[in-house]
């Protein structure tokens, strides 16, 4: 603080002694510092907004360039110039500055526990999605174990299916000779076609295959007849050829008996020796109808038969699929949600790249006012306002000094260090902001700490292994060697397996692998917050020295201000009274002290011997200035009055209740 006392001292003297020289050496010095300065200014508006503005390189070059160069010409020529750059700088420790600080905190805030938060949250969907695919994979394990035998079998069955039909249709080629010899003629022709039916009665089999032996039989005692003449005949030319004639006559004669051929005709009738009644059963046409239907039957069914099955793809089931397709849609809305994130992080710094701009339009705000508007920001007592009520204090006219008490919460003595009234309420109103502000990023922290801690906890204590055991034996025996044995067999032969499960799983992969906050995260945090909080501490000296700049460069009108205020000030001091009156009428309508007189206040009034100590927790403050810390108050003495007054303001009313 005593430096910041001393501050304007040295600063006049240097003025003096470096800015008053004007010397031709000492102005191209002068002007030389002043372009190297704006050029510096202008590297650092290329650093801090044309970088973050996402402009092409060249253009970024070329527009900084020329932004230097104008900044270089204008300090080293414009005392304008000159003055509002420093008054930029300035402007970056005041209100707006502490805006953009504020705006980064709340971008750190947004890019640390916000988007940790949201970075969890997604873990929290994975090990959702994780322990649904899981769970399902399990079951479908244990589903294997029972059902694979069946499928296995199933999808057997369709390979042996067409050697089951070859068998059967091995089994249906037996019975077409049969068909063959009972159905067929002499001409091959069936006893279908003959008859023009498609289902001849079953008697007409019977009756077809009798006459059909029958016939044979008759043809066979034919044929047997003439093969018997015709070897009579052969002997008995080979006998004539061969013997003397005179022998062979005599020898040759007997096998001239072919009469003998006919010999069976002696044993009875051809019709009764052909006749098949007695071999041929009676129901023989009904079996064999029952034949060819059992055959038709057999065939007719092999034909349809079909094994129908459903490949289920078990990443294709409805429960894989639900999981997958939660998984994909929290996915997708995350993507959507981290884009929109992106995108007003990405506002947001092209915003605060331009909040520079406030700073300047603040800056060039109070440039202008300061040189147009002679009472906009005037209430600095000055040396030269010293200067000026010390010289009418010597030639004993109206001075001001020393202010009274109800004029100083309205003025600032830039000898003194300490912050006025008006001043201090609005630092406390600040700190109390920032300290809802800073109570906010605790909160998002602490929630992110807490959703961390908490997976974290599940994430080491939470892992589970599951074991799964189990057989699954079927077997099937068909004794026999038959072709329906071998059928049976080669149909049921899939359904004899052996499956074995012995699985070990754990749940480690669907554990939560949270994500810590970075501590440097948290320090720059609270360090823009702490800085932030020196700023606003600091924000009267800040104004003060802002007008110290304006005061450098432009002397002339700072002295007019200064007389301004002065003069201003006298005419408030000649109207004392009014403004003490004034006063003290805004401050009754306030705390209405005519009328009514608070709780401890009448303990101490009406009994003070034993609630006098009240004093301590109840100090009454003047009724003009407000002040609270006088050692002693004046109390009007009349009973329906309890105004008080400090010792100045006493004097300053001529010891007289104003009100009275």
């Amino acid at each position: 603080l005593q430096i910041y006392t001393m501050l304007p001292t040295a600063i006049s003297k240097m003025r003096q002694s470096c800015w008053s020289d004007s010397s031709p050496t000492n102005e191209v010095i002068r002007s030389l510092l002043l372009y190297f300065y704006g050029l510096l200014l202008g590297g650092l508006f290329w650093r801090f907004v044309l970088l973050n503005l996402g402009l092409s390189s060249d253009f970024q070059f070329v527009v900084g360039l020329v932004i230097a160069l104008i900044l270089g010409y204008g300090c080293a020529l414009s005392v304008q110039m000159r003055c509002y750059s420093l008054l930029c700088l300035t402007g970056f420790l005041g209100k707006a500055g502490r805006s953009m600080l504020k705006a980064i905190v709340l971008t750190c805030i947004l890019t640390g526990p916000i988007n940790n938060i949201s970075l969890n949250a997604r873990e929290v969907v994975r090990v959702f999605t994780c322990s649904t695919v899981l769970t399902y994979n399990l079951s479908k394990t244990r589903f294997e174990l029972m059902a694979k035998p069946f499928q296995n079998a199933l999808l057997g069955s369709k390979d042996n299916l067409e050697q089951v039909k070859d068998e059967f249709v091995v089994i249906v080629g037996i019975i077409e000779p049969i068909e063959k010899e009972i159905e067929g003629s002499d001409n091959e022709t069936n006893v279908r076609h003959k008859r023009g039916t498609n289902n001849p009665d079953y008697e007409q089999y019977r009756e077809h295959y009798v006459k059909k032996l029958k016939k044979r039989c008759e043809a066979q005692l034919s044929k047997g007849i003439t093969r018997c003449e015709q070897t009579f005949q052969k002997v008995y030319d080979d006998c004539h050829e061969k013997l003397p004639i005179l022998v062979n006559y005599l020898l040759c004669w007997p096998m001239k008996l072919d009469m003998m051929c006919g010999a069976g005709k002696m044993f009875g009738n051809q019709d009764e020796i052909c006749s098949p009644d007695g071999v041929v059963d009676s129901e023989f046409g009904q079996d064999y109808g029952q034949l060819k239907n059992e055959r038709e039957r057999l065939v007719g069914d092999l034909k349809n038969v079909s094994i129908q099955y459903e490949f289920v793809d078990m990443e294709q089931h409805e429960g894989y699929l639900t999981a997958k397709e939660t998984s994909k849609e929290i996915k997708n809305e995350f993507e959507r949600k981290k884009e929109s994130f992106d995108i007003t992080v990405y506002i947001l710094e092209k915003i605060f790249a331009f909040m520079i701009l406030r700073v300047t339009l603040n800056a060039l705000s109070f440039h202008q006012n300061y040189l147009k508007k002679i009472d906009f920001e005037n209430h600095y007592i000055t040396d030269y306002f010293n200067h000026v009520d010390q010289r009418r204090a010597r030639y004993g006219k109206l001075h001001i000094l020393p202010l009274r008490r109800i004029e100083r919460p309205f003025l600032v003595d830039l000898e003194s260090a300490a912050c006025t009234r008006l001043e201090l309420r609005k630092i406390i109103l600040h700190l109390m902001t920032l300290l809802l502000q800073g109570i906010s990023a605790a909160v998002f922290i602490l929630l992110d700490t807490l959703f961390y801690e908490t997976l974290d906890i599940v994430s080491m204590h939470s892992k589970v292994e599951f074991k799964q055991e189990g057989h699954h034996d079927v077997n099937v025996t068909v004794t026999g060697t038959g072709v329906i044995a071998m059928m049976v067999r080669r149909s049921v032969e899939g359904f004899k397996t052996q499956v074995r499960l012995n699985l070990v799983t754990s749940n480690e992969e669907c554990l939560p692998r949270p994500s810590k906050l970075e501590t440097w995260s948290l320090v720059k945090i609270y360090l823009l917050l702490l800085g932030v909080a020196v700023l606003v501490l600091n924000e009267a000296y800040i104004n003060r020295f802002r007008r110290l700049i304006c005061a450098w460069f432009y002397p002339k009108r700072e002295k007019q201000r200064i007389l301004y205020l002065y003069n201003r000030m006298l005419k408030r001091r000649k109207q004392l009274q009014r403004l003490l009156m004034e006063r003290l009428r805004e401050h009754i309508r306030e705390i209405k002290y005519a009328s009514k007189l608070d709780f401890l206040g009448r303990l101490k009034l009406y009994f003070p011997a034993c609630c006098g100590w009240l004093s301590i927790l109840n100090k009454r403050s003047c009724s003009i200035c407000d002040y609270k810390g006088a050692a002693h108050l004046n109390e009007c003495q009349s009973f329906t009055c309890f105004l008080v007054y400090c010792e100045e303001c006493w004097q300053d009313v001529e010891q007289k209740c104003l009100v009275c």
